[in-house]
């Protein structure tokens, strides 16, 4: 860890949680305290969740709110970085009004993130069922259509119930397996930047899913769970209270980046269900909307994957020495529930704005440059000015600074906020450019995807930019501030960390550059040599 009273203060990402329905934030079994002790214990010195809490209703569980009887149309929305929308209450309650929705299509319009799930049938639908993007990225209506064709929800029985429990430790398949210690398996999808075998490539899970420990694999289970999925029709527009909004501008789609599958089971493995059908649905979903200038949206399939119930177990088993305290009941248990912890922080952090995110960044490399590892291993006479360095000693100052990352800052995002705020700082039209080589989450065009280098040097060239940028913006900050003085702390909370660094990172990109010339002209050669030799071998077997 660095000396942290060198560290400036973190940025804040003020959360607006807001339930309906049965759910509360304290103890109970649909009660939200354990997520939002998780989000109070930050990823590392870079950022702190702040959690507002608010409740629609006047009901008991409300008053374990900030804020009861919340309406969205009558409250400061502009003052969060994201919104948690958890919808309990099906359609027998009345939906939100106009006004409400014009401040919430106005709020991820203006770059605001927001979060949604419900679970099985309508679920959540009151809150959440015509709120663009949310409204079409996940299903919310049953046993109907919603009003503009939106598909049913599945059902909470019947062999095609999405019922993702695990076999738990006792016979037969149970309501409450859902807290034990045993989670389910999900398959994330992967990206990578190369069309090289996958042997070849780095392959990184989208952003949500990458975890300290490598891809996140796992999330609680529940016997009837809803449903993400991609929208077929991305060209609507939505008027509320006289705001119009585009849903999906430019046609840039979400994507469902995880999905759940369900194994086949006779009847007489649930007595209380019945048979189990097999198949795959979307269990988490995702919309970049900083690509085109709006909020991002994240949906999961239910919010059993965020109640205590699913976590630390149920309360109405005290004599299960498993099912009452859920996964802490097992060494296996607890390792499944940080990488589900891992998940909620990085929903967090993936919603803020640009902004925000730049920030954490910049003192996410302010905490490494003081780190004793990395303190220790600069070299004094490479801290005269960018000239002195090369590239051997960029990678290898930036790989060490990666591994001190990694304990705090995912794998996923070192590489986009590396790029985007490293190479992009020193000049955005050069990372547009090149981002489709760096950055395995960038959308791509047919074109584009026929332009990749389908080569193992191509493959690896993230890397080897990453480690650049690093080394060259580690450097930066240590020859701007050689000592950890009051002074130098009270500086970084207001740097201009662009102008800091960007003499280094010009430096990084030309002998990455350099490089990549070089060895594009010995793969020519030796592309030429095998060429050669194999024509004289058929002359000569000839």
């Amino acid at each position: 860890m660095p000396n942290t009273s060198v560290l400036p203060e973190p940025r804040h990402v003020r959360i607006l949680m807001v339930a309906d329905g049965e759910a509360s934030f304290d103890r109970a079994d649909f009660g939200l305290a354990t997520l939002v002790d998780v989000l109070e214990t930050p990823p590392g010195p870079w950022v702190r969740f702040e959690v507002t809490k608010a409740h629609r209703e006047r009901n008991l569980p409300a008053l374990t709110a900030d804020i009861p009887l919340f309406r969205f149309d009558r409250h400061d929305l502009a003052q969060y970085d994201q919104i948690w929308l958890f919808g309990v209450a099906r359609s027998a309650r009345p939906p939100l009004e106009q006004t409400e929705l014009r401040a919430l299509a106005e709020f991820m319009d203006g770059g605001g993130g927001v979060f949604a799930t419900g679970d099985h049938e309508d679920f959540g639908v009151s809150m959440c069922g015509a709120v663009p993007r949310v409204r079409s990225m996940r299903k919310w209506h049953w046993p109907n259509p919603g009003p503009n064709g939106e598909p049913v929800a599945p059902s909470i029985d019947g062999p095609d119930r999405h019922d993702t429990l695990s076999e738990g430790h006792d016979p037969l398949f149970q309501l409450n397996d859902q807290s034990d210690d045993i989670p389910q398996v999900v398959t994330p999808r992967m990206y990578a930047t190369s069309d090289s075998p996958k042997w070849a490539h780095q392959a990184y899970p989208h952003p949500l899913l990458c975890g300290p420990r490598g891809t996140i694999r796992v999330l609680p289970d529940h016997p009837h769970e809803g449903e993400c999925h991609v929208p077929e029709d991305l060209t609507r527009s939505f008027t509320f209270d006289g705001y119009e909004t585009t849903e999906y501008p430019a046609g840039f789609a979400p994507e469902v980046v995880a999905w759940s599958a369900i194994n086949a089971r006779p009847a007489d493995r649930d007595l209380r269900k019945g048979r189990l059908n097999a198949r795959t649905f979307g269990a988490i979903g995702a919309y970049d909307g900083h690509q085109v200038g709006v909020g991002r949206v994240s949906v999961d399939a239910t919010w059993h994957h965020f109640f205590n119930v699913n976590l630390v177990g149920d309360p109405t088993v005290p004599q299960d020495p498993i099912k009452s305290v859920g996964f802490a009941a097992s060494e296996a248990g607890r390792a499944a529930y940080e990488e589900i912890k891992a998940y909620y922080r990085n929903i967090a952090v993936w919603l803020a704005r640009p902004t925000a995110q730049e920030a954490m960044w910049w003192r996410a490399v302010w905490a490494t440059r003081w780190h004793h590892r990395i303190s220790m291993d600069l070299r004094p006479d490479r801290m005269g000015g960018p000239d002195t360095l090369d590239l051997a000693e960029l990678l290898r100052i930036g790989a060490e600074a990666r591994e001190v990352l990694a304990a705090t800052v995912t794998r996923a995002d070192t590489l986009q906020w590396a790029g985007r705020y490293g190479v992009g700082a020193v000049d955005p039209g050069l990372w547009e450019a090149v981002r489709a080589h760096l950055d395995p989450w960038q959308p791509r065009s047919g074109a584009e995807q026929a332009g990749h280098l389908p080569n193992l040097v191509m493959s690896l060239l993230p890397e080897l930019v990453l480690d650049a940028v690093l080394g060259a913006a580690v450097y930066a900050v240590a020859t701007a501030f050689p000592e950890p003085t009051e002074q130098a702390r009270d500086r970084a909370g207001d740097l201009d960390w662009t102008t800091t660094v960007r003499p280094h990172l010009d430096r990084a990109l030309d002998v990455v550059a350099e490089q990549v010339l070089r060895t594009d002209e010995q793969l020519r050669t030796l592309g030429d040599t095998l060429t050669a030799a194999r024509r004289s071998g058929d002359r000569r077997g000839g």
